[in-house]
């Protein structure tokens, strides 16, 4: 099965329709399906967890915790709209709550990010301003 899925042009497609073919009921019922589909999940892994969008190189670190949730997510507010850091709320919110642990839902997250005060926006720009001119000299 491994030999066909390598030729096929849309390998990740084939990978999860099998694997939620694999997952059902009345299929995971049966011992030797099971066995089937134990070693498909492991063999395929890497290719689940891409086709899904998970970067399974971080799966495995403890998140940072974060004491002022409040503050820090201001503060990324701010870095995004001053263009210093780059990406969407949605996914500045998910990459958020994958490294760091903020208490928060990330619809929370997201919701502060875009609604953050002003005022983290002007210190960011004021260490903007103030790193080019120390570019300068």
């Amino acid at each position: 099965m491994s030999n066909w899925l390598e030729t096929q042009p849309d390998k990740g497609r084939y990978v999860m329709l099998l694997a939620w073919l694999l997952g059902e009921p009345a299929i995971k019922q049966h011992t030797t399906w099971e066995v089937l589909r134990k070693r498909f999940n492991k063999h395929h892994r890497d290719d689940i967890l891409e086709y899904c969008e998970i970067d399974a190189c971080r799966l495995l670190i403890e998140r940072i915790v974060v004491n002022d949730p409040d503050l820090f997510i201001a503060y990324i507010s701010a870095m995004l709209r001053c263009k210093i850091i780059d990406g969407t709320y949605e996914k500045t919110a998910d990459r958020i709550d994958l490294v760091f642990r903020t208490g928060r839902e990330i619809s929370t997250i997201c919701n502060h990010l875009s609604e953050a005060d002003d005022v983290y926006f002007d210190i960011c720009e004021a260490v903007r301003e103030t790193k080019k001119k120390y570019k300068k000299n």
